[in-house]
């Protein structure tokens, strides 16, 4: 193969194209026009579209009904639309549930997280949801959502995915890569204006990830329920701390116990997160797996077409 030295440098925006391709090929997910702008890892200018037909041209992407892909494959853009469909039927039930978890006492804001944020499900997608809460009644909160899972839902994650949940006053996403900016620039607000408003506000250093991408102007609605707050303040402040904190232990102690021995120390201390402002619970640390695989993909593709797309 043909050394990468020997090659004449590719532009800019056209690693640009290829990079953001890269990342959406890991799920089988070809994009529109303006989703590559909007996910772009670095700025493009007013000309970048002809990015898109010097790469078509040399037939390095595909066009697929108005999709662009790094496979000549017609079945992928088959498949996603079948998936875009999927999420906008799963919305009412989205919906529905949003609502109800509003309700629950120390609820600050409902987001939809995952698949269905970016509107896109398969039959095998759960509908996750980002949940703020009230300071020091995180753990209450999860606690009882798991409760009402394990009662109502069988357990079931299917509709009822609650694994990332984040207090009002701690609002900013401390990891920060490609990954997380992508995840926290799609989140779909349900319930909580003003807070969803701060977290944009906050969480604003996705723009070094993705400089191109625009927040959503809609907010969700406003997370206002009379009875929910005179309810959150019939049992004393100090006995909810204390069951907030007993909780914490509680949960943390049954994760390591069920999933320490599959994760290293550090992967375990980022997939199960556990701090008094902070819960999240991934056991497949998604993240990191979605992080190597696009390296991976990256490197075979460069060497695959014998170009760099180092930026």
């Amino acid at each position: 193969m043909m050394s990468l030295r020997h090659i004449a440098p590719l532009p800019e925006k056209e690693k640009s194209i290829l990079l953001t391709l890269l990342y959406f090929d890991i799920f089988q997910y070809p994009l529109t026009e303006s989703e590559i702008f909007s996910f772009s890892p670095q700025l493009l200018d007013s000309q970048w579209q002809t990015g898109l037909v010097t790469l078509t041209d040399r037939k390095i992407i595909y066009t697929l009904n108005g999709l662009y892909s790094l496979h000549d494959d017609p079945a992928l853009a088959i498949r996603r639309k079948a998936g875009n469909q999927l999420a906008l039927k799963k919305l009412r039930i989205a919906k529905m549930f949003s609502t109800f978890i509003s309700l629950f006492p120390f609820v600050r804001s409902v987001m939809l997280s995952g698949s269905i944020s970016k509107g896109y499900m398969d039959n095998k997608s759960d509908i996750d949801y980002f949940i703020i809460t009230a300071k020091g009644r995180l753990w209450l909160v999860r606690g009882a959502m798991a409760i009402f899972r394990r009662i109502f839902l069988f357990n079931s994650h299917k509709y009822f995915c609650t694994n990332y949940f984040i207090d009002s006053e701690s609002l900013e996403i401390e990891e920060k890569n490609i990954f997380t900016a992508i995840e926290a620039s799609t989140l779909k607000p349900m319930f909580g204006k003003d807070l969803v408003h701060q977290f944009q506000t906050v969480n604003e250093w996705y723009h070094q990830y993705l400089p191109n991408h625009q927040p959503t102007n809609c907010l969700g609605k406003e997370n206002s329920n009379v009875v929910k707050r005179i309810g959150e303040k019939i049992i004393p402040a100090k006995l909810l701390d204390h069951l907030d904190g007993w909780l914490m232990k509680k949960f943390t102690i049954h994760w390591k116990k069920t999933y320490q021995h599959v994760l290293n120390e550090h992967d375990f201390s980022i997939a199960f997160q556990s701090k008094g402002h902070v819960s999240r619970s991934h056991p497949g640390f998604y993240q990191k797996k979605v992080l190597s695989l696009y390296e991976k993909k990256i490197h075979e593709f460069e060497q695959q077409h014998g170009i760099s797309l180092e930026v």
